[in-house]
Parts: C-alpha cells; sequence; structure tokens
C-alpha cells in the first residue's frame, strides 16, 4: 500500500484531503500540533505524528519511509487568527524544510497547494512566498503537483459571524469577480494529482461572482434582515502604512485582501460545488 504524509490536515481543505486519500486506498498519516488535532481525524486515520512544523529538528526524518508527502499547509488569512508565525515562516520556510527532508528520504511525490495567480503578486507577501516554495519544489527533481486555487469556501466563514452582527461590508465597489472552490471538491483534485507528472493547475468553482454578490448571498442566508455595509477601497488602503509598523502579521494580511479585491481571479471552473448551496448548508439548523 503507498504511504502518504499529509501536513495541514486539521485545516479544513486537509482535512478534506484526508478524507478523500482515505478512501482512495491511500496508508495514510497525518502531521499534527497535537494529539487533541489527530483526535478530529480519528474517524479518518488514526495513524498521527505530532510535530512544531516550524521547528526544523521537529522535522528531521520525518517524511522517512513515505512515498507521497501533500501539504496543505498554510497561515490563514483570516484576521481572526493571532497566532505569532508568519506567511513566510509557514508558506515558505516549513514547506521548505519538508521538501527537503522528503528529498532525503526518497519521497517520490510531492503535492503542494499553492495560491492562483501568485507569480503576478510578488510584492504582496502571502503571494511572494507561495510562488517561491513553488519554484523551489520546480527545481528540486522530485516529481509534483503544484494546486493553485482562487480561494476555498470556508474562507468565507469569517463573514458569516460579520453578517450575523450586521458588520459585513463590501469593500470598494465590489464588482471583480472570482470562483473560489468547495474544498471537498479541491480535495479531490489533490488526491487525483498525486498521478500526474510534474504538474501545476490553476483550479476554482463551477459558478463565478463579483465579491459582492459573494457577500450578499452570505448575507441573505445568515441574517437577511440585516444588510451588506460599502467601505471605500481607499480607505481601507489608508489603514496599511500604520498596521505595517504596528501589527505586521494584520497588515500582510490586509494587503492580501486589497490586492484580491482589484483584479479579477477566475480559475477553470472545475469544482461542482456552488458557493450558495454551501452558505445554506452551513447555515441549515
Amino acid at each position: 500500500m503507498t504511504k502518504l504524509l499529509l501536513f495541514g490536515a486539521s485545516g479544513n481543505l486537509g482535512k478534506e484531503i484526508a478524507r478523500i486519500a482515505a478512501q482512495q486506498g491511500y496508508d495514510l498519516t497525518i502531521v499534527v500540533r497535537n494529539s487533541e488535532k489527530a483526535q478530529q481525524l480519528a474517524t479518518i486515520t488514526e495513524k498521527y505524528i505530532v510535530a512544531d512544523i516550524t521547528n526544523p529538528k521537529a522535522l528531521f526524518n520525518i517524511c522517512t519511509g513515505f512515498d507521497i508527502v501533500i501539504s496543505a499547509l498554510g497561515k490563514s488569512v483570516s484576521p481572526n487568527d493571532d497566532s505569532k508565525p508568519s506567511f513566510n515562516d509557514i508558506d515558505l520556510v516549513a514547506n521548505s524544510n519538508i521538501l527537503h527532508d522528503a528529498l532525503a528520504n526518497g519521497v517520490k511525490m510531492f503535492v503542494y497547494v499553492s495560491a492562483f495567480h501568485s507569480e503576478r503578486y510578488l510584492y504582496i507577501e502571502y503571494f511572494r512566498v507561495h510562488h517561491e516554495f513553488s519554484e523551489l519544489l520546480k527545481s528540486s527533481g522530485i516529481n509534483y503537483s503544484i494546486i493553485k486555487p482562487p480561494a476555498i469556501f470556508s474562507a468565507f466563514l469569517d463573514m458569516f459571524v460579520m453578517a450575523r452582527k450586521g458588520l459585513l461590508f463590501n469593500i470598494g465597489a465590489g464588482d471583480k469577480q472570482t470562483n473560489p472552490i468547495y474544498e471537498a471538491d479541491l480535495a479531490v483534485e489533490c488526491v487525483n494529482s498525486i498521478k500526474d507528472v510534474n504538474s501545476t493547475r490553476e483550479i476554482g468553482g463551477k459558478a463565478i461572482y463579483t465579491r459582492r454578490q459573494l457577500n450578499e448571498i452570505i448575507q441573505k442566508e445568515v441574517c437577511p434582515a440585516k444588510k451588506t455595509k460599502h467601505v471605500p477601497l481607499w480607505l481601507f488602503k489608508i489603514s496599511l502604512p500604520v498596521l505595517k509598523v504596528f501589527k505586521r502579521n494584520l497588515y500582510e494580511k490586509f494587503a492580501f485582501f486589497v490586492a484580491v479585491l482589484q483584479a479579477d481571479t477566475i480559475a477553470p471552473q472545475i469544482g461542482q460545488m456552488r458557493f450558495e448551496d454551501y452558505v445554506k448548508l452551513k447555515t441549515k439548523p
């Protein structure tokens, strides 16, 4: 049986990758921060390794005996995430250390979940680190698959809370389009890509929405009695210099938001679930 090691298993996408990999018959081991995280996936696999992925020593020989590595690691872009490690620490340094260990231990395939159009926004930290690791992976000599979604549905869960409080707002015109993908749909593509040879795939959801439409779908389902508000993009932008000085992590997230709000980010339409159906599913009593 092919042995697969999954990083980022406790995240929304990682859990779905674990489920699909187990269903497809892979001998799955997950890497988690603590045993409590492992228990959340106990119905999928009982094999786990506890490791602090920001500590290089904890990753030494972690890939020993595995045929495939999938990394769904990534620092959350949620403003509510106040963890200290930066995008660089997680998305570039930790993944680089994992890749180094995978090479040293003869891993045959490395699947990495990157970011759509990361090569276009190298001045934004979030995109720079995704792009740099992708380039490192390509040049490593290991067989690879790089998956690049514009966003996953669960990235919008913070907005559900804001909608309930009447604090959901559109930034700028909200007319730029995107097609986020359901994490379960993306997980299928990630696991299926194990059979690819040195591939890079951009993968989006079934339907295309404007940023305003996404907010309106959430507000209508979560709390229709309240309305979305509007904040000018320029007002959002002027907060960046202050954040850069006093709250670097938050600055990097807001810089990411400003970038994606000003451009269409439409990937090939591969996912099956529509965003409105996902929102209904998540808000169902």
